[in-house]
């Protein structure tokens, strides 16, 4: 790709301030239409001199203007203005800014781990003074030290050992992959990038440029109070689990896996057969595919096909050993786990050249997306062998290794798949569907602009208000067709409300319809776990163990593993008593569940399966 010309580096192309000015900001695209030329991909610039020179400074500027004179009700985007100022202000050597910021962040969470330790390394940053020719990394260890030293450790640690695992992987050239990944797409298609974008590039250059000179100190720190076998609170999850005399004789139970895909090899036995197209070399159900016997199968770009898993790019095909262990490695940093993958992730966030964590930043998202449905897959199968697996690769959206594009024919291409979908469930027998995934408008209008297929971003919060519509309609009308059908979906984990996430299918408040909240290991919610009055049940969504294709072991995060956490007591419940409807197995998961914070419920696999027993 040509470099943009060098002119546009001195411009900000904005839209004329609208009567809307002074409305709330609910979402991402009530935010200024304001964009910020780049003349070159954010991977190649984050971390120049120019982009600090010409760029923080308009993004500083706007980012305060909108904290002072808007009011911001999406508490994530209020989170990411001050995190990124924060930020910009380590970088031009305002400590006593950057932590007034971080202070300000944390009285705002409602979390309580980021209460206590948000922005941990950033405020230890700015303690140490660490952008400057002469960094006192002892005093930020010190700030990191007093930060832990009042935390109840049962909050708080699994988010400061994922802070520990950053520190260990911050670089220029590990960044420069991070840039790649998240914000170059945008670059190519644009020529420029929004403001949360700009926020997010200066919280990588911070990292990239703060952290290596202090990255011992600090980490050494943290790692004293990891150490400490004072802060190791004890797992609530596996004392619930139920008996081995709980499910005797249980009948099986099939569940669809509405993902982009999973690894049937992984479960032999477990994989459950469609009578609408059966395996006979005829296209029985006329969708021009021969033999979709395992469900209703599509690729990203919604075109009927065959494959249970998604076919890889060439690109991340011919790199696919090295992929999963950079990715295996990444996650065990996040849980300080000491692997051979992870001292490999390590060693090359630090040490490989900015174009090789390129491509690696290139890859990861499509690598992630081809994972996500074995994993999802494996923690409701493996330990529920009754289980029968269905799949549904309906989701018109990934990256191959590029986004692919989302536009309003997408949409409708989706909407008019949906009846067929549910009719096939219906056929299947399917009892359970797992969704972990969701959408809104502000996924649909980052596609837009990501992808080159919209320009303007007033057109693009407009077109993506009716796509979000469109689906919304849609996605009710199945779900509501299907009333024999459980529907299981994450709630997702924008540390959001779910009336201000608004995402589908979570929002849509079905009698079949289970949303399912995140909590670490002591049952507490995470500090990414998206929440409220949507949220009926929540259930472990922190360093879930799970498989990838190909059978490598690893451990993942999100409420993406809360949801299948939930699906499968709800099939563990319909394997002992098949009469329940979707109504009785809420009900009972419901009923059976235990009081966790605030009025959240945490599921209880033991007694919801023994409350189905009875209910015989």
């Amino acid at each position: 790709m040509k470099p943009l010309p060098l002119l546009l580096a001195c411009l900000v192309l904005s839209v004329p301030a609208t009567v809307l000015a002074d409305m709330p900001i609910r979402s991402e695209t009530d935010l200024p239409t304001t964009r910020y030329p780049l003349p070159d991909l954010a991977s190649r610039l984050y971390a120049s001199d120019a982009f600090a020179r010409d760029t923080l400074p308009r993004l500083r500027a706007d980012a305060e203007r909108l904290l002072a004179t808007r009011e911001i009700e999406d508490p994530s985007i209020a989170q990411r203005l001050r995190l990124g100022l924060a930020a910009i202000a380590v970088l031009q050597a305002r400590p006593a800014d950057a932590s007034r910021l971080i202070a300000e962040q944390r009285a705002a969470e409602s979390k309580p781990q980021l209460r206590a330790i948000g922005g941990m390394v950033i405020d230890a940053l700015a303690a140490a003074d660490a952008a400057s020719a002469a960094p006192r990394c002892d005093d930020g260890a010190v700030r990191i030290t007093q930060s832990l030293a009042t935390a109840n450790a049962e909050v708080v640690r699994d988010e400061a050992i994922r802070r520990y695992g950053r520190l260990q992987t911050a670089s220029v050239g590990f960044h420069a992959g991070s840039a790649a990944m998240l914000v170059d797409a945008e670059v190519r298609a644009q020529g420029s990038i929004g403001l949360l974008s700009g926020l997010l590039l200066a919280n990588m250059a911070m990292e990239a440029r703060a952290v290596p000179p202090c990255r011992d100190a600090l980490a050494a720190a943290l790692k004293r109070w990891i150490d400490d076998s004072a802060h190791r609170p004890v797992d609530i999850w596996p004392d619930r689990e139920p008996a081995t005399g709980d499910l005797t004789g249980p009948r099986p139970v099939t569940v669809a896996i509405w993902e982009s895909g999973f690894d049937a090899t992984l479960f032999p036995g477990q994989i459950a057969f469609d009578p609408a197209d059966p395996p006979d070399g005829i296209d029985n159900d006329g969708n021009g595919v021969i033999d979709d016997a395992f469900g209703p199968t599509f690729d990203v770009h919604l075109r009927p096909t065959a494959a249970l898993l998604q076919p890889l790019s060439p690109g991340l095909a011919a790199r696919l050993g090295l992929q999963l262990a950079l990715e295996k490695g990444l996650l065990d940093l996040n849980y300080a786990d000491d692997t051979p993958e992870a001292r490999l992730a390590a060693a090359r966030a630090r040490d490989a050249s900015p174009l090789e964590q390129v491509e690696d930043g290139r890859y990861s998202e499509e690598l992630f997306a081809w994972m996500h449905g074995t994993w999802v897959a494996g923690l409701i199968a493996e330990p529920a062998p009754f289980v029968r697996l269905y799949t549904v690769n309906a989701i018109p959206f990934g990256n191959d290794p590029e986004p692919v594009p989302m536009r309003e024919d997408d949409i409708d291409r989706w909407v008019a798949a949906l009846p067929a979908i549910g009719a096939r469930l219906r056929g299947a027998d399917v009892r359970v569907v797992n969704m972990s995934w969701g959408a809104d408008a502000d996924e649909f209008a980052r596609n837009l602009i990501d992808t080159g297929s919209e320009t303007d971003p007033s057109r693009a919060k407009t077109r993506a208000e009716a796509m979000y519509r469109t689906l919304r309609g849609a996605l009710d009308r199945m779900i509501r067709d299907c009333p024999d059908i459980l529907f299981v979906a994450g709630a997702g984990n924008s540390n959001q409300t779910t009336a201000i996430a608004g995402t589908v299918p979570q929002t849509l408040g079905l009698p079949n319809l289970l949303v399912v909240g995140g909590t670490g290991s002591t049952g507490r919610p995470t500090a990414f776990t998206t929440y409220g009055g949507a949220v009926r049940i929540y259930a472990p969504a922190e360093g879930n163990r799970v498989r990838a294709p190909g059978g490598m072991r690893m451990r993942a995060s999100g409420t993406s593993f809360a949801s299948p956490f939930a699906a499968r007591v709800a099939a563990s419940m319909l394997a002992v008593n098949p009469d329940l409807p979707p109504a009785r197995v809420i009900e009972g998961i419901l009923q059976t569940a235990t009081d966790g914070e605030d009025g959240m419920r945490l599921i209880h696999p033991g007694q919801a399966v023994r409350w189905a027993r009875a209910a015989r």
